[in-house]
């Protein structure tokens, strides 16, 4: 990976603002309690930056550090620099130097710049910009976020291939991703060219992706995955960094962890296989042998998960809970990647059904879940550690595990040999392309589904090469593969859970029971049983909260959230000390809307707890989501002051976050201040008039003020939006009831219905106007539907 990932997840998965707001707030509605922006009700939406791989800090101070590469790098006792390790392993030292690590991020200088900056001039979005020379400095000229120009510094590039960006110093310790990109592919590749990162927004200066925004600032989304040894040094309270690192790019230590230790022992003479010096152990690779009449190798040994411990930190899509290598002692180990980490679940909109990825995921979530990982195989099975590399070209790679003449024939791809249909990676490694021009491949290893049963089950894997409209070759492709297809029981039930299908709960129990299936895919379903709200989720979670691995615990928590939260207390005080980091972030999380309800001593019990969820939400208070989170914990506890000043924060980090600006009005209209918070709504619908979640709280807002004509308005943008959800249609059309139009309501209610068939809150509100209205006899055809559903 040679670009930062918070930029990519940005740049590719955010392709409206709209959906963006939604995303995060579908993905985190559970994760933070909050305060309603419907009326009366309990469930606002809010996000957590998800999309970061990493935690993530700035190389400047507030007195503009970021220009001065000596003033960026400090010491740190136990850190000692890739030169010092150069002497005893010169050839790993010679590899990383060519390595995507070792290019990660450079001092910009006449030999580490791609990019035309010989006084070169573009236009996007209507902004020009400038890239030139001066004096020996790499520097851009471009609008700032007050819409003036202004020439920066360009202290570092950042990644080289397939693109480059540039980082720009503007002050306050910030450094800023510029998403005018260099395309350093050749030219006959369409290649030595400037483009921009962002081309369908209408990108402005308070557009939240504008380059001088939060969502392109590198110490929070970047640093921590492009250096060694971050140091992000946030000051909430004036929203500036003293970002610090020992080493510029991804070197030696970044994986290893601080080698003093283990250079001391290399020195005297006392390394051993029993001390390496290192906190961090990564055991030799597995092999993998053939076994009589199995054409699949396996590995020699039992799975060990060291590598996803050290390469996932990165290549993942999650949620820091702890610093990498933070521990005094080097000898102490670490906890694994999942206790320390929040991996994101394998669910929409990052993973299609079938769990092959869709928004950018950083590779780890997808190998997770994969057959292949399950065998135990390794990165470094298939990758060089220190080139980053594959160790083979071709097909070859595949074959050292899966026999020649079983897998490499036409009898098993049914394609031309040698072509690019006969190329392992082509059909079970498809590739998807971000930020513009970075083609990736998928690490889940799926078999492509055949059977063209259903839209969601096309062969995405072909169509990169076939026509989906052709039918000569699906009616060949059926004949083929179809009588063999075989029913893909996790893309079925993700599929059913996704859209909540009843079904869909008994076949998410009956995978998440299976032994032999994912981890990692279990999860993922459990995780979202509770939207069914029913007892056998319920048993199932409470089931799971005794598993031995994390993941199925952290979701089976996650899953208890529709518990009252007495129930919530009672099912989970005794787990308060579960070792796994991520699984004691879920439930404080679940439980501090439970403190004002508990006995003094059963709040003494908690708050270590919620003392250290705070602690492990500080690491990332450079978010504005996580500051919403601070925000959160400080309203459940009380304080109402410390809540307005978190959520001020968070709209300090990014003013024109569209969630940032829903909860701020949320909170001003539980403490009596309506009118200051629709001040909040004002702001968001100016960054983008038709968000749905906005525009449905301003609705409300005026349903409040009795401005119940332009009240509708707003609902109607919300419930038609495609980002809508039930309790839009719902409210939308009781509104329009108040206001005398009962048959439009029962026509959004019809509509509301057959976008979600099994909402029961959409179906009694259509049975009861449709009674109002004097339609009895098609009420009662509902009222057999929602009996079903009730049953």
């Amino acid at each position: 990976m040679n670009v930062t990932k918070w930029h990519a997840a940005d740049g590719v998965r955010m392709k409206k603002i709209a959906f963006y707001a939604l995303l995060f707030s579908f993905m985190w509605a559970a994760l933070f309690s909050v305060g309603s922006v419907a009326a009366d009700t309990n469930s606002s939406p809010l996000p957590y930056d998800t999309s970061s791989t990493s935690q993530s800090k700035t190389p400047s101070s507030a007195t503009n550090k970021a220009t001065s590469k000596t003033a960026s790098k400090i010491e740190v006792p136990h850190y000692i620099g890739a030169q010092a390790c150069q002497s005893c392993h010169q050839s790993e030292f010679a590899q990383w130097q060519q390595s995507d690590h070792f290019k990660a991020m450079q001092d910009a200088t006449k030999d580490s710049v791609l990019g035309d900056f010989a006084d070169t001039d573009v236009e996007f979005h209507n902004i020009k910009t400038r890239f030139f020379v001066e004096n020996g400095h790499y520097k851009i000229t471009t609008n700032n976020k007050q819409n003036k120009v202004q020439t920066f510094d360009v202290p570092y590039t950042f990644g080289f291939y397939p693109l480059q960006q540039y980082l720009v110093d503007v002050g306050e310790g910030k450094l800023q991703a510029f998403n005018i990109a260099w395309d350093s592919r050749s030219k006959e590749e369409g290649g030595q060219r400037w483009f921009h990162l962002q081309p369908i927004e209408k990108i402005t200066s308070e557009h939240p992706f504008f380059w001088q925004r939060h969502f392109q600032n590198w110490n929070s989304r970047c640093a921590d995955c492009h250096t060694t040894n971050l140091k992000r040094n946030f000051e909430p309270k004036t929203n500036s960094f003293d970002t610090q690192f020992s080493e510029v790019n991804v070197a030696c230590e970044s994986c290893h962890g601080p080698a003093e230790q283990h250079v001391k022992l290399a020195k005297s003479d006392s390394l051993n296989k029993d001390n390496s010096g290192f906190s961090q152990l990564l055991p030799a690779v597995k092999n993998f042998a053939f076994s009589p009449n199995n054409p699949i190798a396996h590995a020699d040994s039992k799975p060990n998960n060291s590598e996803i411990n050290v390469c996932a930190r990165c290549h993942s899509l999650r949620t820091p809970l702890s610093h990498p290598f933070s521990v005094a002692d080097a000898k102490q180990p670490q906890q694994s990647f999942v206790d320390d980490n929040r991996l994101e679940w394998i669910r929409a909109p990052f993973y299609n059904v079938n769990g092959s990825i869709n928004e950018e995921v950083f590779v780890a979530g997808s190998f997770m879940q994969s057959k292949m990982q399950h065998a135990g195989v390794t990165c470094s099975n298939c990758h060089n550690a220190h080139t980053g590399k594959v160790k083979i070209q071709g097909n070859g790679l595949c074959l050292q595990c899966h026999q020649a003449e079983t897998f490499n024939s036409p009898e098993h791809h049914h394609h031309t040999p040698q072509t690019g249909g006969a190329m392992c990676v082509n059909c079970h490694m498809p590739e998807k392309t971000y930020m513009g021009v970075d083609d990736r491949r998928d690490h889940s290893f799926t078999i492509p589904d055949i059977s063209f049963h259903t839209a969601s089950s096309e062969p995405q894997a072909c169509l990169a090469c076939h026509d989906k409209e052709d039918k000569h070759w699906r009616a060949a492709s059926q004949k083929v593969w179809g009588s063999n297809a075989k029913v893909n029981t996790w893309q079925t039930a993700r599929q059913h859970v996704q859209v909540g299908a009843p079904q869909g709960l008994v076949e998410a129990i009956a995978f998440i029971q299976d032994p032999s299936n994912s981890r990692l895919r279990q999860a993922s379903l459990l995780a979202d049983l509770n939207q069914y709200r029913s007892q056998q989720g319920v048993d199932i979670a409470i089931e799971n909260l005794e598993s031995d691995n994390t993941l199925l615990r952290r979701a089976a928590v996650e899953s208890l959230n529709i518990l009252s939260p007495q129930a919530r207390w009672q099912v989970l005080s005794p787990k308060l000390s579960d070792p796994s980091k991520s699984v004691r972030f879920e439930m404080a999380n679940l439980l501090m809307d439970s403190v004002g309800q508990l006995s003094r001593a059963d709040k003494a019990k908690l708050m270590p707890l919620l003392d250290e969820y705070r602690e492990m939400l500080k690491l990332n208070a450079d978010s504005p989501i996580t500051q919403l989170a601070i925000g959160n914990l400080n309203l459940n506890l009380g304080d109402l002051a410390g809540a307005e000043q978190a959520y001020l924060t968070a709209y300090k980090i990014e003013p024109s976050y569209i969630p940032v600006l829903i909860q701020i009005s949320e909170f001003y209209r539980q403490q009596g201040q309506d009118e200051k918070g629709a001040g909040y709504l004002a702001k968001a619908l100016k960054v983008e008039p038709n968000n749905a979640h906005a525009n449905h709280a301003l609705g409300l807002f005026k349903i409040r003020q009795k401005q119940y004509g332009a009240a509708l308005v707003n609902l109607k943008i919300a419930a038609h939006s495609g980002e809508a959800i039930p309790s839009f249609a719902y409210i939308y059309a009781v509104a329009l009831d108040h206001q005398g139009h009962t048959n439009v309501a029962i026509t959004e209610l019809e509509h509301a219905h057959q976008s979600w068939p099994d909402e029961i809150e959409v179906l009694n509100a259509l049975i009861s106007y449709l009674k109002k209205s004097g339609k009895p006899e098609k009420a009662k055809q509902y009222e057999s539907k929602l009996q079903t559903l009730q049953q």
